[in-house]
């Protein structure tokens, strides 16, 4: 089943490259269809052995070098599946007109970030965090806007130069296997039973670190994204925002917490800070930002900030909430930028200024915005609420401050999301001698596609159980890992101060 849900748009992929081009639309979609119902299939596969992780897929690659091609399930990769999954089946049929290549190139994203969350080996692990920068690259400079050129060429030297350090990282990882175990091998499970000298943990965890901060993005590893999101499809955006930051969040759960415990209590207040001052940054920028789109790319920061700062905090509960997060901005950014990309459309700008009266031309359109709208501001009830608190509330335990100075973001958040839709939706609209062919209204295509995402919106606002019990084993391993390395340091500086 894990590697049906890989190979699918993979062969999705080169089947489209033998159709003729009126038939890859509907072909791409029914691949990525099939993929969500096969990752909905391995629910049960993944509380099979009580939600623990494991490689239920290996096979020997590179044997002189301990490489298995191996993929592991449990309720962490689960749900991250699943949203790739759904997010890719919107995003691809969003667009009505698109080149063959153009979906191509989705699936293939898709593969690359399917496997990211399922590689139970460094080395694929790896294999598929570079691969799937290439379909991204090739989406943005073949389909983006006037700039995409330098977009995508700026996303991919920041994409690529990080990961030569997190390629070193894992290297030495296997290499320290080698002189523990006599082999060889960069298989995560077996590398959690490594013993790493807190030097080695560190120069490590900086290694891992680095390279997925700059693809969250997080401050001060920013600089691709304003351009990037700018100048991509609005699909395209959707994945960059909703999917690819997540590949990198899910690295620190998955690779740098539990193998580089001590690490991670070290580097923790840097993250912290960093965190906040994305969460602070992101919004403040996004305030002061004329272009819509954008709008929405710097609150993307700052809400994954947000995520970022649950991880440093290190509590069972700033995990859960960090997870949880990030599954709520996965749904409702994809559903901003794809509905923002039909606002952008049909009235042929994403200047705020010049933008108004979708309300009264596009009441359906402006509808589902306000519903994605007010779920990212953390309205009570929508989804972004319940991650919003649970993030607050694992951060407070640990370090009040961090969590007062975050609650100033949800200030900011409602000032510039409410902004931003009344630039769009009131005001005076354009000229009414318009066309009916160009009034804003959405297509019934596109609300049938965004519809699960808004139904999301309030199943998990109203109920988001789902999510910290498909996770709930998998954080407890990573907080046991981290809290046994804690009490271990703390039990040493003790005796070295007793002494």
């Amino acid at each position: 089943m894990l590697e049906l849900l890989f190979f699918l748009p993979v062969a999705g992929a080169l089947l489209l490259l033998l159709l003729p081009e009126r038939a890859a639309r509907g072909t791409a979609f029914a691949v990525a269809l099939l993929t969500l119902g096969v990752s909905l299939a391995l629910i049960p596969s993944a509380f099979a052995a009580g939600g623990s992780y494991g490689a239920l897929s290996s096979v020997t690659w590179i044997a002189a070098w301990g490489v298995h091609w191996a993929l592991g399930l449990d309720g962490l990769s689960l749900v991250l599946t699943i949203l790739t999954a759904l997010v890719t089946t919107v995003a691809i049929a969003w667009t009505p007109s698109r080149a063959r290549t153009y979906y191509v190139l989705f699936l293939l994203l898709e593969a690359f970030s399917l496997g990211t969350f399922l590689a139970a080996d460094l080395f694929v692990f790896y294999i598929f965090w570079e691969a799937m920068i290439i379909p991204a690259y090739l989406l943005i400079a073949g389909y983006g806007g006037a700039r995409r050129a330098r977009a995508a060429l700026k996303f991919l030297i920041y994409s690529l130069a990080p990961s030569l350090l997190m390629l070193v990282a894992i290297v030495a990882l296997g290499y320290e296997a080698f002189l523990q175990f006599g082999a060889w091998t960069f298989s995560i499970p077996a590398l959690q039973h490594l013993v790493l000298p807190t030097s080695v943990q560190m120069w490590i965890f900086a290694g891992f670190a680095v390279a997925f901060l700059v693809k969250i993005p997080a401050f001060p590893f920013h600089s691709w994204m304003p351009e990037a999101y700018a100048e991509a499809p609005a699909p395209v955006t959707a994945m960059l925002s909703a999917v690819l930051s997540k590949t990198a969040l899910y690295g620190f759960l998955r690779i740098a917490l539990p193998l580089m415990p001590v690490a991670a209590h070290r580097f923790a207040p840097v993250l912290g800070v960093l965190a906040l001052i994305s969460i602070l940054y992101g919004a403040i920028v996004a305030l002061a930002q004329r272009d819509g789109k954008l709008v929405i790319g710097y609150s993307s920061l700052s809400h994954l900030g947000l995520v970022l700062l649950g991880i440093a905090a290190l509590s069972y509960t700033g995990l859960e909430g960090a997870v949880l997060q990030m599954v709520n901005h996965g749904i409702y950014a994809a559903a901003l930028f794809l509905l923002f990309g039909v606002v952008e459309e049909r009235l042929g700008t994403r200047d705020l200024q010049e933008m108004g009266g979708l309300e009264a031309r596009g009441p359906i359109l402006a509808g589902l915005f306000l519903i994605a709208v007010l779920t990212a501001l953390g309205l009570p009830g929508l989804q972004g609420f319940a991650g919003e608190i649970t993030v607050l509330s694992g951060v407070y335990l640990v370090q009040p401050i961090w969590a007062w100075i975050a609650v100033i973001s949800v200030i900011l958040a409602a000032a510039y999301f409410i902004r931003l839709f009344q630039k769009v939706a009131h005001g005076t609209p354009p000229s009414a001698d318009a066309s009916p062919a160009e009034r804003p209204e959405i297509s019934g295509i596109q609300i049938a596609l965004v519809a699960p995402l808004i139904l999301l919106m309030f199943v998990l606002g109203l109920y988001p159980n789902p999510v910290p019990n498909a996770v709930s084993r998998p954080l407890r391993s990573v907080t046991h890992s981290v809290g046994a390395a804690s009490a271990a340091r703390t039990t040493a500086t003790t005796e070295v101060a007793g002494k």
